[in-house]
């Protein structure tokens, strides 16, 4: 019997459209008598096709949704240049105390020294492929001051900013950038308020931005001749760390270097070192001497460094993937390094780059596995999730990319030594007038720009895939004259039609590949027409993993 809506029928059964399906079908069937009209409850309720057409329609809004989301905020999701104001923790003070026991109301000086402040270091992370993560300003944790009874502060935690393999740090000393200190600040301040900045004063908070004083005892210290003593011996110490540092920043110059390789977990270090931390204060019993019993005074620590670095993510990958929206990359990307980008049947599924490795052995083999199905994400995660109800990792056995178990280990191939390997990008697709800005045209044009090999993904079973190559090589050259010239190759996805079961479809495919092919020769001799090179047109099916290996091959 054909499902029939109540919804002009009975009024009161009537209700706005929310909730899932099951909650809808509740609302309908609660308190309605349906026997007089001859209606089964069960009639109501969606079948399994309407329910999974409802599924996928909700993805392809969410994913239009978030694609929109991520247009307004101009692609901040992805950030490849960032300036960041670092500075290390400040030490500790010194503590001024002095041990009290019974009977000794007199004891001797026992201020701790202050915890040394944070250092702050930098670190490549495989996996991460932008600097979004990454704050403007980042401060490391003070050292904790000294306290009675000879008690150290503790040292400040290190901080470690995390960022993409690939990221270049180059160090910023023009003072546009860099943040003003506490002493400029303070000078500013007396500018602004027309206040004469005297020798007096000038000592004054000299003092007291380095001197800890016992209480009510500042005016007595500062009088006598030991602390005087010490006040000058603390000034040359500290004069000759400035003159250290000032020759060993002359002697290497600004601080640069590339982070191209991910942080190894067993090293001694967290990351590159960018900015050390202040060294504490020392207690009152470090100013005891033969001539001074009792010091009543312990000096502040010391500030940290402060450091403005220029982050810039640079080439992510060997080869990068450029066509227009939905014409199978990210299942290309799949299919030849066993990635686990995001695969959907609706456009911009892809909207950061995403990256896998092709590994190749000197026995000619590789880590692509040709006759296997690459579904949607979805699919994968559902049967998935049927395994894990079925009980079937249990012993952890291994699976392959579609969720079957696999008793064949995918590590590294045993039988050879590696000869060489290269990463692959999946680029955000390009729809046309990318170059204006439309859409998200600069963001991920800004994508493909680092790359130094592009290849083309063109979808063959669409009606004109020589018009939509055009469209996509019309827009590298309206953002950069020359950009083009980076393609290799150019890969026909989607040519399991040629296998079709009619000859009619199969005529049609070979006809358009035919056609695909005499426009790429025509193309590349208008431009860039690099000599010795030609733009070769390889067929492939990247869901059914067909020709895989051919396309590795021309790119190694």
């Amino acid at each position: 019997m054909p499902r029939i809506s109540l919804q002009n029928t009975i009024g009161e059964v009537a209700r706005p459209r929310t909730g899932s399906w099951r909650s809808r079908a509740r609302q309908k069937l609660s308190g309605t008598n349906l026997e007089p009209l001859g209606v089964r409850k069960t009639d109501l309720l969606p079948s399994v096709e309407e329910q999974k057409a409802e599924l996928v329609q909700h993805e392809r809004y969410s994913a239009g949704r978030k694609a929109e989301w991520k247009r307004r905020q101009d692609g901040v999701r992805f950030v490849d240049q960032l300036i960041v104001n670092i500075k290390a923790g400040k030490g500790g003070d010194g503590c001024v105390a002095f041990n009290r026991e019974k009977f000794k109301p007199y004891g001797p000086p026992s201020g701790g020294n202050g915890g040394r402040g944070g250092d702050v270091f930098i670190q490549a992370v495989q996996g991460l492929t932008s600097l979004a993560g990454v704050p403007n300003r980042i401060r490391a944790e003070n050292g904790t001051h000294g306290q009675g009874t000879w008690r150290h502060g503790s040292d400040g935690k290190p901080m470690i900013i995390k960022v993409p393999v690939g990221t270049v740090v180059q160090e910023l000393r023009d003072p546009r950038y860099r943040l003003p200190t506490a002493e400029e600040k303070e000078q500013q301040r007396l500018i602004d308020l027309n206040i004469e900045d005297t020798e007096d004063a000038r000592l004054l908070r000299e003092r007291d931005r380095k001197w800890v004083h016992y209480p009510t005892w500042e005016d007595t210290n500062v009088s006598r001749e030991d602390f005087r003593s010490a006040e000058a011996a603390i000034q040359r110490e500290e004069a000759t760390q400035r003159r250290l540092k000032a020759a060993e920043k002359k002697r290497l110059g600004s601080l640069t270097f590339d982070l191209d390789q991910a942080h190894k977990p067993n090293s001694s270090e967290p990351g590159v070192l960018v900015a050390r931390g202040g060294l504490g204060g020392f207690g009152n019993p470090f100013f005891m001497s033969a001539e001074t019993k009792s010091p009543k005074w312990a000096t502040r620590g010391n500030q940290g460094d402060w450091i403005t670095l220029k982050l810039e993510l640079k080439i992510l990958a060997d080869v990068g993937l450029v066509g227009l929206p939905n014409a199978g990359k990210s299942t290309l990307l799949r299919a030849l390094t066993n990635s686990k980008a995001e695969v959907a049947s609706y456009a911009f599924t892809t909207l950061n780059p995403q990256v896998g490795t092709v590994r190749m052995w000197n026995d000619g083999e590789t880590n692509v596995k040709e006759g296997r199905v690459i579904e949607e994400t979805r699919i994968e995660r559902e049967k998935e999730h049927e395994a894990l109800q079925h009980g079937v990792y249990a012993f952890g056995r291994a699976k392959d990319n579609n969720g079957d178990v696999s008793q064949e280990s995918t590590g590294a191939h045993e039988k050879a030594n590696e000869l060489m390997r290269f990463k692959i990008a999946d680029n955000p697709g390009l729809i046309g007038g990318a170059a204006e800005n439309r859409g998200l045209g600069h963001f991920f044009l800004k994508s493909v720009e680092r790359a130094p090999v592009l290849v083309y993904v063109v979808d063959l079973s669409a009606p004109a895939p020589w018009i939509d190559l055009q469209t996509v090589r019309d827009e590298l050259e309206a953002y950069k004259p020359g950009l083009s010239a980076k393609a290799r190759m150019v890969v026909a996805n989607k040519a399991d039609a040629l296998l079709s079961e009619t000859e009619e479809e199969v005529e049609l495919s070979r006809a358009k590949l035919e056609r695909l092919k005499m426009a790429v020769a025509e193309m590349w001799e208008r431009g860039p027409n690099v000599p010795g090179r030609e733009l070769e047109v390889v067929p492939a099916s990247a869901k059914y993993t067909q020709n895989m290996k051919k396309v590795v091959k021309k790119l190694s």
